[in-house]
């Protein structure tokens, strides 16, 4: 009896904070979470950035470097739920390869987790010289503010010790 008397002040307050209208931040990380669109009627959201080199870590004292990967990201709202998709790559691989990539909270270099699961985002294809494109879209409803990064993994990494470049995305 204790534990129901303890549960519905819970399930009131939860109920509540859904009900807000104002995004609601991770209080330990001060990371906003996704506020997404409800109205079409604003124009489409539009969330850009420039792929930067990161650094690269290793279980070792010994020096580290910086992984050689450029790009830029372009995701753009296509109506409802979709995200239309462009990004280009320049990595160090000189073969070919598929690259998993995510759209999270925070800025690089955060362990948040993607809005969706990495498999949701569509492959990378890089070709033998390195470069790789991706043209498409999406379901995805993108968040009309906060601060949000792309990380593009290594193979088919999805943590945050995979990643191999990373761009700060600004509406």
């Amino acid at each position: 009896m204790r534990l129901r008397l303890l549960c519905l002040p819970a399930s009131v307050a939860a109920v509540a904070a859904c009900a807000s209208s104002k995004p609601v931040t991770d209080s330990a990380a001060g990371v906003p979470t996704a506020s997404v669109s409800t109205s079409g009627s604003a124009g489409p959201v539009i969330w850009s950035g420039s792929l930067q080199p990161m650094q690269q870590t290793s279980g070792g004292l010994g020096p580290t470097g910086q992984n050689k990967a450029f790009g830029s990201v372009r995701l753009s709202s296509k109506g409802t739920a979709r995200t239309a998709i462009s990004i280009q790559v320049s990595t160090p691989l000189s073969s070919a390869a598929s690259l998993n990539w995510a759209m999270l909270p925070g800025r690089c270099g955060t362990g948040s987790l993607p809005l969706v699961g990495v498999e949701r985002f569509p492959v990378i294809e890089v070709g033998n010289n390195g470069r790789g494109q991706l043209e498409g879209d999406m379901a995805l409803e993108l968040p009309e503010s906060g601060t949000y990064h792309v990380n593009i993994y290594w193979g088919s990494g999805s943590q945050l010790s995979d990643v191999m470049t990373c761009a700060n995305l600004r509406k």
